[in-house]
């Protein structure tokens, strides 16, 4: 019994560990600077995200505006964002931000 609960712990701090190392080879598409690990990224509601007519969005609760050509596709359908903090003024500020992919219909004219 003993063995069957440290190999169930051990698979799912194993998978919890690997279900964020998808952002480790990320950088943003601007900055060109890495997104980081699984400390600086995190997987957002999306009732923090406004999506904007430009083709941005908004993070709500920081106020970061994030242009079109900083948002990068989600590979699960979540947002994501990757934020860290300034040394001297402790402000957060945006490394990078993940979206889901929008399906856009096209309505041809009859």
């Amino acid at each position: 019994m003993r063995r069957f609960v440290f190999t169930a712990v051990c698979i799912a701090a194993a998978t919890g560990v690997n279900a964020h190392d998808w952002y480790e080879n990320k950088v943003d598409p601007v900055t060109k600077f890495k997104c980081c690990g699984g400390h600086d990224c995190r997987a957002i509601p999306q009732s923090s995200v406004q999506s904007r007519v430009d083709g941005g969005y908004t993070y709500l609760p920081d106020g970061f505006n994030i242009p079109r050509d900083r948002v990068q596709e989600s590979p699960d359908g979540q947002y994501h964002i990757c934020e860290n903090n300034y040394v001297i003024t402790n402000q957060p500020y945006l490394r990078c931000f993940f979206a889901p992919r929008v399906e856009i219909s096209r309505l041809l004219p009859r």
